[in-house]
């Protein structure tokens, strides 16, 4: 029986009757299973040879070894639909996500308007990284019978760094003697009342030269509403800071109620306590009051981290109307997400700016007390601990 072949066709010039083919490649089964073309082999019918006879011959050849390949190929075992179920889990998950976004974002204080572009410095000369996301988070000191007045009592910039797998943690103090823009030199905390949020925002970035992306802002009632909503927290607290707070609690409390504070490596202090063991500074030192606040914020953020996603669920929906921000919908579910499932994992850094050795006091006229410091030193130190994870370990924390 003679060998079958495909594909090589002579040329043939016009009028000439068509021959059958004369060279071809081996296209026997092998043991892979293809199937012979045994039915083929007869080459009497080439005497009338049809060209499109055969080549439809030779189609519906290809397509029965292919069939037969199919069902020579082991199958795989059933199991539990974990493709498709996977893909169905998916799919709720993102309807779940769009959901959360848009209800939680009604819950929020969102203000879009109130972070513009820095009409001071160009963009340009700001430092910034697609790795990093800067927020500033604003304390803010609204007194009774006071309007349209701002004192930031807390400025504290979060630094979400990607690359290094780090979230970085900058409390600026308050009294650091900078240029506000469009209004000369005074302290840091001025630039609240001056020309609030978007003037804070415009004021750091104009003298540290480092982007930021998003703020959030809560006042005294937002800052214990939240710890309340979150049941309270634990913090450390020093003898002598008990002491001080237990002597001066008229000072500080908001309902007029006498506050008492234990010392202990775990306190537990509900909204109002909280709120006073934050804003200390005559005992010590702003730097130490900087220290107070990231204690707060890091004993917030072990009591969130902690619960289950139904319980992370109702925090949020408890705080959420708290916060002023312009970080909107879909960002502020992707910073959620993120936080609970990468960022909370992150290693945690934190430092003052300026940096403790640059500044010395200094009395201004017209002004009062500063921290006297070089801005453009600072700036320099800013960038490196936040954009390329380079510092000075005696003056960078890990942990708050």
């Amino acid at each position: 029986m003679p060998d079958v072949y495909f594909n090589k066709n002579p040329k043939r010039s016009s009028g000439q009757r068509k021959e059958p083919p004369r060279e071809y490649e081996d296209i026997y089964s092998d043991s892979r299973g293809r199937v012979s073309y045994d039915d083929y082999d007869d080459y009497s019918q080439y005497d009338d040879y049809d060209e499109r006879r055969w080549k439809k011959a030779h189609r519906q050849t290809k397509k029965q070894a292919r069939k037969q390949q199919k069902a020579d190929r082991p199958r795989r075992k059933r199991g539990c639909g974990c493709g498709s179920g996977l893909t169905s889990l998916l799919l709720v998950l993102v309807i779940l996500y769009l959901a959360v976004s848009t209800v939680f974002l009604a819950r929020m204080d969102y203000e879009p308007g109130q972070h513009r572009g820095n009409q001071y410095v160009s963009s340009l000369s700001l430092k910034k990284s697609p790795f990093v996301t800067n927020i500033l988070l604003l304390g803010v000191d609204n007194r009774a019978g006071e309007k349209n007045i701002q004192r930031a009592d807390t400025m504290m910039l979060i630094s979400i760094d990607r690359l290094s797998r780090k979230v970085k943690f900058t409390s600026f103090l308050r009294d650091s003697y900078v240029e506000i823009p469009g209004h000369g030199m005074n302290k840091l905390n001025a630039a609240s009342a001056l020309g609030g949020i978007q003037l804070t925002i415009d004021t750091i970035e104009y003298n540290y030269k480092i982007n930021i992306n998003k703020y959030m802002e809560v006042d005294f009632t937002a800052f214990t509403g939240i710890i309340d909503a979150l049941g309270g927290i634990e913090v450390p607290v020093t003898a002598r800071e008990a002491a001080y707070l237990n002597s001066t609690w008229y000072k500080w409390s908001l309902t007029g109620n006498r506050i008492y504070f234990e010392s202990g490596d775990a306190v537990h202090m509900d909204g109002e306590h909280a709120l006073m063991f934050s804003r200390i500074r005559k005992l010590d030192s702003d730097v130490q009051r900087t220290r107070r606040q990231r204690l707060v914020v890091n004993a917030i953020k072990e009591k969130a981290t902690k619960g289950s996603p139904m319980e992370l669920a109702k925090m949020a929906w408890n705080i959420l109307p708290y916060l002023r921000t312009d970080i909107g919908g879909m960002k502020t579910t992707n910073l959620a997400i993120g936080t609970l499932l990468f960022y909370r994992h992150f290693d945690i850094l934190q430092t003052t700016a300026p940096r403790g050795d640059t500044w010395t006091d200094r009395s201004i006229p017209s002004v009062g007390s500063v921290v006297y410091f070089d801005i453009n030193e600072n700036a320099n130190i800013l960038k490196d601990y936040i954009y390329r994870d380079e510092y000075n370990e005696n003056y960078v924390s890990t942990g708050l």
